[in-house]
């Protein structure tokens, strides 16, 4: 594949020319209740082919197979040229390095068969099922994927990467008295088949939710001390934060907060580490074949940093951060979050509840939306807080603000930080979808808006 890429990136004519190839192995297995319902194993590849050459824009091409690399980079070449009325491009500069991954896995995905599968899976829906008696029904979805890419420029890097990672998705259904109610909840965990032990913690967590939520009532809307638990911290600041700290790309709107602008308090700091091990989010390079890296992006309050691919680095005259990203297997790289975190500060959760005499502790998000007004979040559960103690589940919690006001309600970081294992997709218009990771401590936060979606 190497000598491929390499031949036909030589045969371009035009200034600069990069190829993908990405390969996609998938297997799913589908569990109700106790007993597997569907299995699903599937192959993809494709490519994706850019050009752009002194005085033109992008020309680009994805398409589906391996097949005709020189005549997809002849097809881009000839774009960009058709092109070439647009505001010419501006690529920072980055070393040119060759990466070449393990030729195996530890514990690939796909040394297992089918039958070990569905026997993972379904001893999973077994635990779900018989965790409580008032779960009547469940789900279990089990995946894997193995992902090989392929990269080479025109300048001379080449990237095969090679990584894999498997993810648990339940839902739980607890029924009692004539009351039925539902929770849900996942964990990637890069690597393979080596360990069940998330997976068997997730569906005990995701069996207990559902059933407190049976006789929890209603939250009152109104005004709370909130309290953020590790996944609903980082889930927010994704939200909030590195969707803004990324330039819009030269002739676009802008819509990043400048460098130097107060976010937040002096407490909060939060940036992206596409470097942080072990995480499914992770890559040592990104998308155009530059070095990732650790990018602070709010330092104290105040904005340090933005995330940038070549393009929007060159346009601003700054580094790459390393965080062009593609969104599909065919699509181009936009500059994306990966690994966002909140920095830890001081204190243990029984610190920041201690002054709360009542309040709200959220765990986990079920979503975290922009929204015409800011920011809202949908919590995966939520308990009162009474004169400093968590006291009994609630439902229906979403909190939301302006989104510069919310942050500066911010009023104490913990010093418990920690990644969170859940799955989440990061979809953006058409920069497509990616995976990405949230790491955070506890956050505490003044008076936040609370609404009851239960009415």
């Amino acid at each position: 594949m190497k000598q491929r890429i390499l031949d036909a990136l030589e045969s371009s004519r035009a200034g600069y020319g990069e190829l993908r190839l990405r390969r996609i192995w998938r297997t799913a297995v589908l569990v109700r209740d106790r007993v597997a319902e569907s299995a699903h194993a599937g192959v993809e590849t494709g490519g994706f082919a850019r050009c752009c050459s002194t005085g033109t824009g992008w020309g680009s091409v994805g398409w589906s197979g391996e097949s005709r690399l020189e005549e997809q980079l002849l097809q881009a070449h000839e774009l960009s040229l058709a092109g070439s009325s647009r505001q010419p491009l501006q690529l920072a500069e980055i070393p040119i390095r060759e990466f070449e991954s393990p030729a195996s896995l530890p514990a690939d995905p796909r040394s297992f068969d089918m039958v070990a599968r569905r026997e993972r899976a379904e001893s999973l829906g077994v635990a779900l099922r018989e965790a409580d008696r008032r779960i009547a029904a469940s789900r279990v979805l089990v995946s894997d994927e193995v992902v090989e890419t392929w990269y080479g420029t025109s300048e001379g890097t080449w990237i095969h990467h090679l990584r894999s990672s498997v993810t648990v998705a339940a839902l739980a259904v607890a029924r009692q008295e004539g009351s039925a109610e539902r929770a849900m909840g996942s964990v990637t965990c890069p690597g393979g088949w080596h360990s069940t032990a998330a997976a068997e913690s997730l569906v005990q967590s995701v069996a207990a939710r559902a059933v407190d939520r049976l006789h929890a009532p209603p939250v009152r809307s109104g005004r709370y001390p909130v309290v953020l638990d590790p996944a609903a911290a980082g889930a927010l600041m994704h939200r909030a934060v590195s969707h803004i700290a990324r330039p819009a790309l030269p002739g676009a709107d802008p819509d990043v907060l400048p460098l130097g602008a107060r976010l937040g308090p002096d407490i909060l700091t939060v940036g992206d580490d596409p470097t942080a091990p072990g995480l499914s989010a992770g890559s040592p390079y990104d998308d155009e074949g530059a070095v990732a890296r650790r990018c602070v992006i709010v330092q104290n309050g105040v904005v340090l940093g933005h995330l940038h691919n070549r393009e929007t680095a060159g346009a601003s005259s700054q580094a790459t951060t390393g965080h062009a990203r593609a969104g599909s297997i065919q699509g181009p790289p936009y500059p994306r979050a990966s690994n966002t975190f909140v920095a830890p500060g001081v204190g243990s959760l029984d610190d920041l509840m201690e002054e709360v005499g009542t309040g709200i502790y959220v765990m986990d998000a079920l979503a975290c939306e922009a929204t015409e007004a800011g920011v809202a979040l949908r919590a995966g559960a939520a308990h009162m807080i009474r004169n400093g103690r968590i006291a009994e589940p609630v439902k229906g919690v979403k909190l939301s603000g302006e989104l510069l006001d919310l942050l500066g309600r911010v009023d104490v970081v913990g010093g418990d930080f920690q990644w969170s294992g859940a799955t989440a997709r990061c979809r953006d218009g058409a920069a497509g979808l990616v995976t990405v990771t949230t790491g955070a401590p506890h956050l505490r936060l003044r008076e936040v808006l609370i609404e009851s979606e239960v009415g």
